[in-house]
């Protein structure tokens, strides 16, 4: 299963594709959402996909991209501060 770890919604579409293609299976996110989950990516890792979402602001349609790591590249700190 592919979902997003911050979200807990499962990946559709040319995303869900492009994460089969790592062999990676389970929960994906974004450097941002990682923080907010009080983790960090571990240091020297590389994103493992690029995924890409429409955006669409009144008349016009864009695509943003953004790169996303996996679970097993994210150390999260259980220690409350």
């Amino acid at each position: 299963m592919y979902y997003n770890l911050y979200t807990k919604k499962s990946f559709q579409g040319i995303n869900l594709e492009k994460l089969q293609a790592t062999n990676l299976k389970g929960g994906f996110c974004t450097f941002n959402q990682a923080r907010k989950l009080k983790g960090k990516i571990i240091k020297g890792s590389k994103s493992v996909a690029r995924l890409v979402r429409k955006v669409q602001d009144s008349k016009e349609e864009e695509y943003r991209s953004y790169p996303v790591f996996h679970v097993s590249q994210i150390q999260f700190n259980n220690e409350v501060k």
